[in-house]
C-alpha cells in the first residue's frame, strides 16, 4: 500500500464513534460474565476442578490477546487495517454467542478462545486506526471520550448481565451480539488509511526506504506498560478482599463500598484530557503519582472508611492509565510500524493482568499481609513518578516520539 501521499479522506464523528465503541468490545468480553460467575459454576458443577476450570471461561480472551495481539499487529501493517477489522468483528461475535446456543462446557471454551482471537485484532486495528485517522489533538480527545464511555459501559454491561443471569446460565452470552450493529457500521464507514507524511520528508523516505521496526521503542513502551499495567490491576484485583479484612463482610456491602470510589475513573479520563498539554512523560508521572498515594493510603487505612477514600485516588489514575498508554503507544510508532507496536501494547497490557495476581502474592507473603503489599507497591510507585521525571527532565527532546 502506498504511503507516500496524504489520506485521500478526512475522518470525522462517525469513524471516531465506532473506534470508541469497537475499544470497548475487548474489555466487554471480560466483564459481562464476572457477574455471572457463580451461576456458571452451579451450572457446570460437575466438570473436574470447577474452582479452576470455570473461571478460565472469564480469563481466556485475555490470555489471547497477550498471545496474539502481536500477530494481529504484523497483520494489520503488512495487509492492511480495514479488512481485518471487518473480520476481526466478525469473529468476535460468532464468538461469543456460540455457547448461547451449544450447552457444553469444552464448547464455550472454544467459544471464548475464538472471541479472543477476534479481541485480540479488534483492539490492536481500533487503536492503530484512531492514530492513523486523527491528528494528536483530536486522537487525545476520542480517547478521552473512550475512558468516559468504558466507564458508562462497563456499568451497563455488568447490570444487564446479571440481570440476563437470572433468566439462565447462557444468555449473558446475548450481550455480544453488540458487536454486529458495531460490525454493519465499519462496513459502511471505515476506509483504509493512508500516511500523513510532510512534503520535505516523503523524498527522503523515498530514498532511504522504509525503516526497519524499531525494537528498542518497542521495549521501552512495553515495560512502561507491564510496570504500570501489573501495579493498576493490584486494586483491581483485590481490593474486595482487602475490604472484608477490615470488615466488610456482606458481599452486596462490598459491592457497593467499591462501586463509590471508581466514580473516580470518568474523572480520571477527563483528567487526561486536561493534562495532555503537559506531555505524556509528565502524564504518566502524575499516574504514578496517583498509585503512590492511593494504594500507600489503602495500605495503611485503619478501617475501611479511609481505604474507601483512597480507593477514589487510585481510581482517579486507573481512570488515566489507558488513553496515556495508548496515547503513548500511538506516538511512538510510525504509520508503517503503527499496528505492530498496538499489538506489542496491548499484549503487554493483557500479559500483565495474569502477572499482577502471582506478583501480589509473593510480595504478600514477604510484607506481612495483603495491606503490606499495598503499601510496597505504593513505594515501586513512587519511585516509578521520581524516576519518570528524572528521565523526563533529561531528555531534551522525547527520543520515542514520532509525529506523522
Amino acid at each position: 500500500m502506498p504511503t507516500d501521499h496524504p489520506i485521500h479522506r478526512q475522518a470525522d464523528w462517525r469513524q471516531g464513534w465506532i473506534l470508541v465503541m469497537s475499544g470497548f468490545l475487548p474489555v466487554m468480553a471480560i466483564i459481562a460474565l464476572s457477574p455471572t460467575l457463580p451461576t456458571l459454576l452451579a451450572h457446570f458443577r460437575d466438570v473436574g476442578n470447577p474452582q479452576l476450570m470455570v473461571p478460565l471461561l472469564i480469563t481466556a480472551p485475555s490470555a489471547c490477546i497477550a498471545l496474539f495481539a502481536p500477530v494481529a499487529g504484523v497483520v494489520t501493517d503488512r495487509f492492511g487495517r480495514r479488512n481485518l477489522m471487518l473480520w476481526a468483528m466478525a469473529v468476535y461475535g460468532i464468538g461469543g454467542f456460540i455457547p448461547f446456543f451449544i450447552d457444553s462446557f469444552w464448547a464455550v471454551v472454544a467459544g471464548r478462545v475464538v472471541i479472543g482471537l477476534g479481541e485480540a485484532a479488534v483492539l490492536t486495528v481500533s487503536n492503530t486506526l484512531l492514530a492513523d485517522y486523527f491528528d494528536e489533538k483530536a486522537r487525545h480527545r476520542w480517547l478521552m471520550l473512550q475512558g468516559l464511555m468504558g466507564s458508562i459501559l462497563g456499568t451497563v454491561t455488568i447490570a444487564c448481565s446479571g440481570f440476563l443471569a437470572a433468566k439462565g446460565w447462557q444468555w449473558p452470552f446475548a450481550v455480544y451480539g453488540v458487536a454486529f450493529p458495531v460490525l454493519f457500521a465499519s462496513i459502511f464507514y471505515l476506509f483504509e488509511p493512508q500516511a500523513r507524511v510532510r512534503p520535505a520528508a516523503a523524498g527522503a523516505g523515498a530514498a532511504s526506504g522504509p525503516l526497519p521496526f524499531p525494537y528498542k521503542v518497542a521495549l521501552v513502551v512495553c515495560g512502561v506498560t507491564v510496570l504500570l499495567s501489573t501495579i493498576y490491576y493490584v486494586q483491581v484485583i483485590h481490593f474486595s478482599v482487602l475490604l472484608k479484612d477490615l470488615g466488610v463482610q456482606d458481599p452486596q456491602s462490598i459491592g457497593l463500598a467499591m462501586a463509590i470510589p471508581s466514580l473516580g475513573v470518568p474523572i480520571g479520563a477527563v483528567i487526561f484530557r486536561a493534562t495532555t498539554r503537559h506531555g505524556v512523560p509528565n502524564q504518566i508521572a502524575l499516574v504514578f503519582a496517583g498509585y503512590c498515594i492511593g494504594l500507600g493510603g489503602i495500605g495503611l487505612a485503619p478501617d475501611y472508611k479511609v481505604a474507601l477514600a483512597f480507593a477514589f485516588v487510585q481510581q482517579l489514575a486507573n481512570g488515566i492509565i489507558v488513553p496515556v498508554l495508548v496515547a503513548f503507544a500511538q506516538s511512538s510508532f510510525s504509520f508503517e510500524h503503527r499496528g505492530r507496536g498496538m499489538g506489542w501494547w496491548a499484549s503487554s497490557f493483557f500479559a500483565a493482568q495474569f502477572v499482577s495476581p502471582a506478583v501480589v502474592n509473593v510480595v504478600r507473603g514477604t510484607a506481612g499481609g495483603l495491606q503490606g503489599a499495598f503499601v510496597v507497591f505504593a513505594v515501586i510507585a513512587g519511585i516509578g513518578a521520581i524516576a519518570t521525571l528524572v528521565v523526563r527532565g533529561r531528555a531534551r527532546a522525547p527520543a520515542v516520539s514520532v509525529r506523522i
